[in-house]
């Protein structure tokens, strides 16, 4: 509840400064709160990878998402700016790549998880139930998405260059990884409301927020920005939620773990 509370609490600061800071400070305050959720993220999915020993076999989902969100912290404008000073274009270009590949990594991230459900035998069978979960699945994210994709595409095709191009692939990742989920929430729908169950809520809890930041971005309601900056940081400070969460899995089945050799 402690760690619900710090997301809505560090949402709301986001919000409201985002609608009353005066404009001359808003993107200095933008900027560090994308930063450090981002960075938060990052820590909670790497420290969950390096709780894990590497025969777990949750282990090698943890990484990619923990880059992942290292990438899309470098991906700011200011700060892969800052990294090439004296060349905007350079630092330009550095942030779409940092985009690209953050977002292309966390679609890595959701693949390596899905299969690794299948390999550990924890996968449900697809049959007819299946099948029509990957269909909705597709539908909705593309219907989700498509405005912007399609906007983004045309403007790269039209000569926007690296960051409309960039901006097209984040879309285009976000619709993917919802769709990823599919067997991540037919397998944690087995586990109710267990705590084994509770780092993939909060995956899949991130996953929903990312589409739905997609097609808010551009689509704002009442020509606003906080809807869709409220979902950005629930999205991304959920995903490290979930490597926390993932974390007292490991060291509550390591302690029961030890009580049992020690009552042997």
């Amino acid at each position: 509840m402690i760690r619900i509370g710090f997301i809505l609490t560090f949402t709301a600061v986001h919000v409201v400064g985002s609608a009353l800071l005066p404009e001359g400070a808003r993107p200095g305050f933008l900027l560090s709160s994308h930063l450090a959720t981002k960075l938060l993220a990052a820590a909670g999915a790497l420290a969950a990878y390096a709780t894990m020993r590497p025969h777990d076999y949750m282990r090698r989902f943890w990484a990619p998402l923990g880059l992942s969100y290292l990438l899309l912290a470098l991906s700011e404008d200011s700060v892969a700016v800052a990294l090439c000073p004296g060349n905007v274009a350079a630092g330009s270009l550095l942030g779409a790549l940092a985009l690209i590949s953050g977002n292309l990594l966390g679609v890595v991230a959701s693949a390596v998880l899905a299969l690794t459900y299948r390999r550990a035998g924890l996968a449900t069978p697809l049959g007819w139930r299946g099948a029509t979960a990957y269909l909705l699945a597709v539908l909705l994210s593309v219907g989700l998405v498509f405005a912007n994709l399609r906007h983004d595409v045309g403007e790269a095709l039209a000569g926007g260059g690296a960051p409309s191009f960039a901006s097209a692939v984040s879309y285009a990742c976000d619709a993917l990884t919802f769709v990823l989920l599919v067997p991540v929430l037919r397998y944690t729908l087995r586990l109710g409301r267990s705590k084994l169950s509770a780092p993939w809520w909060a995956f899949a809890a991130s996953g929903t927020g990312w589409l739905l930041f997609s097609a808010l971005e551009r689509l704002q309601i009442s020509g606003s920005p906080l809807p869709s900056e409220a979902l950005r940081t629930l999205a991304t400070l959920l995903a490290g939620l979930s490597g926390l969460l993932q974390i007292d899995l490991v060291l509550e089945a390591r302690r029961q773990s030890a009580g049992a050799r020690t009552a042997a």
